[in-house]
């Protein structure tokens, strides 16, 4: 039997040659390894809840790939405390730039939260803050799926830091 790291090498693989297939194929594979997913992730929740925490930990340090199963799909884990403890790492960035990353919601992996303050408006910063808070649930919140993020609409847009210079533009003349 392959070892866990050859296997999930291998899975990776196999993924990124379906992205480079036509939507027509890629679309009903990843809508089958998305219910795959949810099956498993339904399964290995009531699991862990039959088994409780002290099981659950001694099932992880048993064996490397219970414990990469379990954390994959965040089997035991308090998923809003994952995500929080795996957004502390990038709060204080944010709020550095005035900005605040505020958790609404976590359920099955998926991260519903809002982004405000400074960077509301600046589609730059938008993109920039937002690729670093999903990499910060990425590295720190295990079974992590998918952000979803609800922007501070009502937060004014803010200058950009530093001297703003304006465009000169001849006058016809």
């Amino acid at each position: 039997m392959p070892d866990l790291a050859a296997l999930l090498d291998r899975l990776e693989e196999l993924l990124g040659h379906l992205q480079g297939m036509d939507e027509d194929v890629r679309a009903p594979v990843f809508e089958l390894l998305d219910g795959i997913d949810a099956v498993h992730r339904l399964a290995l929740d009531r699991l862990a809840a039959a088994l409780g925490p002290d099981e659950l930990e001694r099932l992880r340090v048993a064996d490397p790939a219970i414990a990469w199963l379990l954390d994959a799909y965040s089997a035991g884990v308090d998923e809003r405390q994952a995500a929080d403890r795996a957004l502390d790492a990038v709060r204080p960035y944010v709020e550095g730039h005035g900005g605040t990353v505020e958790l609404m919601d976590v359920s099955g992996g998926v991260v519903r939260l809002r982004l405000a303050g400074a960077c509301a408006g600046c589609t730059a910063s938008a993109q920039t803050l937002q690729r670093g808070v999903h990499e910060a649930l990425q590295d720190g919140f295990p079974g992590f799926l998918r952000m979803e993020v609800e922007e501070d609409v009502t937060a004014p847009a803010h200058p950009p830091p530093g001297a703003v210079l304006l465009p000169i533009v001849p006058r016809g003349g």
